[in-house]
């Protein structure tokens, strides 16, 4: 099982990166080499374990500028 560092990110959240081979097995790489923008959601399972769950664009309107 890989290890993933949790980084800064902005001043108040953290992010974990995931694996570009494992997101472009799940299509979520663009034809450049890009992470396409994608929501997905995080849920907190219990007390320190995440679940990232990716959702389909078309059930939430897009976000206003």
């Amino acid at each position: 099982m890989p290890i993933h560092q949790l980084t800064q990110v902005g001043r108040t959240s953290g992010g974990v990166v995931l694996p570009k081979s494992e997101l472009r097995a799940l299509g979520l790489v663009d034809e450049d080499g890009n992470v396409k923008d994608q929501p997905v959601r995080v849920t907190q399972t219990e007390a320190g374990t995440w679940e990232i769950s990716v959702i389909d664009p078309s059930d939430y309107p897009p976000a206003e500028a």
